[in-house]
């Protein structure tokens, strides 16, 4: 299990407790529609017996699609924003890491790129002030590794965490905006299996 694995895991255990909490007011909701559509198709059947049989039938389906509908749109919606909360979620737990599980986690994403050249490696600012003695070190073997050559640049990048390479012109964008959008349909399928496992 990779570190990105661990933390998704992690945040995702987290957010269960939240989440069946969640669930239960959304299940709570969802039978209090259908007991008040199925109030409303009471009324309706009453009605409908004295106008005939064929209109009855055709009432009671309407009106047992449209509750059934309802509620599954109802549920959709409260799973999506589950979903939603807990990568908000994730995003949070990621930045108020402690510093070494914070840095760990850069490196490990460090690991993951093409750093066989030479270039320099960007921070933001608040990354750049608390990061560790050891950090200017580390990148540049990480980037040796590889054959490369990676230092820390001087100026802060424009970013919530994580950290962009750049390479002469080329920029290689390793912010945790980028990981988090070109990620987002394996990060909503993890958190989506974690949630709603049935």
């Amino acid at each position: 299990m990779t570190g990105t694995e661990k933390i998704l895991r992690h945040i995702a255990d987290r957010a269960s407790g939240e989440a069946a909490q969640i669930m239960e007011k959304a299940r709570e909701e969802a039978a209090r529609l259908e007991e008040k559509a199925k109030a409303e198709r009471e009324e309706i059947l009453a009605e409908a017996e004295k106008q005939g049989a064929a209109l009855l039938e055709e009432t009671r389906e309407r009106s047992e699609v449209t509750a059934a509908a309802y509620k599954r749109r109802t549920l959709l919606a409260t799973r999506g924003a589950l979903i939603k909360e807990a990568l908000e979620k994730a995003w949070d737990d990621i930045l108020a890491l402690p510093d070494p599980e914070y840095f760990a986690f850069l490196y490990a994403q460090l690991d993951k790129q093409d750093l066989g050249r030479e270039g320099r490696l960007c921070l933001n600012a608040k990354d750049l002030e608390r990061r560790p003695a050891d950090f200017e070190a580390k990148i540049a073997e990480a980037a040796a590794r590889q054959n490369g050559q990676l230092v820390l640049a001087g100026f802060p990048a424009d970013i919530a965490g994580g950290f962009i390479l750049q390479y002469g012109g080329v920029e290689e964008n390793c912010s945790l905006e980028a990981i988090f959008e070109s990620e987002s349909d394996v990060l909503k399928d993890a958190v989506r299996a974690v949630l709603f496992e049935d």
